[in-house]
């Protein structure tokens, strides 16, 4: 039996410039979508309906596909590992902590089983799973690393540029009322992920603004660590190119990765959401 495993989900985007991970990695068998239609617009439901929250998940009988499939995978993990670490994006915008934590309430399993709410989503939550596998291949046991993460995830920020408020509102982190209002007024926040809420932080008016508003925010910081910058699926490789290209002249000592977001990511915060995920560097610190 191996000693211990690491789980996220597809929130998760990882940096390139680590290798040597993936075999330490496991993810979850979630398929969760938000539902953009209306919960009352049809008494029947088609047998592919998507998910509209973590409690509609739940709430649905233990013969949904999804649900038998994660407590497969929940025995299996016991059976295969001593020790697992379930590290979880933003329980703000993800339903993963709430779905596995509840999972895990109702079987009874012999595994110790550590369920953490990173706070963070993408390449954030991609760069905390490989340092965790970093201070596991130098102590192999989680006790390290629990403290690592608790000293660690404070330090990882996260802004966000919300081109439309209507995804936030589908995925019910807006009320929807609120949402359709803030997309009618032509609102583009940048808003800070900060102890598990949503924070804002400028009104924005176009990208070159932005640029100028993360440069502003990046700033306060002494020392950055981790600098990363994802993109919504429909934003256009030129504005991408623009957007990472005059990030990277006016914070040119600290590298820049850039990816387009996953379809999980994106479909949560928009197609056209700009995301910079900023991680304070603090090297004195052991574990």
């Amino acid at each position: 039996m191996q000693q211990t495993c690491i789980v996220t989900d597809t929130a998760a985007q990882f940096p390139k410039h680590k290798s040597g991970w993936e075999e330490f990695v496991r993810i979850l068998p979630i398929h969760f979508e938000i539902n953009k239609t209306n919960s009352t617009s049809s008494d029947h439901p088609s047998p592919n309906k998507a998910y509209a929250s973590p409690s509609e998940w739940i709430a649905q009988s233990s013969n949904q596909p999804d649900q038998i499939a994660l407590r497969s995978f929940l025995s299996n993990l016991a059976h295969e590992f001593r020790e697992v670490l379930f590290l979880l994006p933003t329980k703000t915008l993800f339903p993963s902590f709430t779905i596995v934590t509840q999972a895990l309430q109702q079987m009874n399993l012999s595994t110790i089983f550590t369920v953490i709410d990173s706070r963070s989503l993408g390449y954030g939550l991609g760069w905390l799973i490989q340092a965790c596998i970093d201070v596991l291949s130098q102590s192999d046991n989680l006790i390290a690393v629990r403290r690592f993460l608790h000293h660690k995830i404070p330090q990882i920020y996260t802004l966000v540029y919300l081109h439309d408020l209507t995804s936030l509102g589908h995925s019910q982190v807006l009320d929807p009322d609120q949402a359709f209002i803030g997309e009618f007024l032509g609102i583009r926040p940048l808003i800070l992920l900060e102890h598990d809420q949503i924070m804002p932080y400028q009104k924005t008016r176009n990208f070159k603004h932005l640029v100028d508003s993360m440069f502003e925010y990046a700033h306060e910081f002494d020392q950055i660590e981790y600098l990363g910058l994802h993109f919504g699926t429909s934003i256009s490789l030129s504005d991408r190119k623009s957007i990472q290209n005059r990030l990277q002249s006016i914070l040119s000592q600290y590298p820049c990765d850039a990816q387009v977001m996953n379809p999980y990511l994106s479909q949560i915060l928009g197609d056209q959401a700009v995301c910079m995920i900023l991680i304070e560097s603090d090297k004195k610190h052991e574990f």
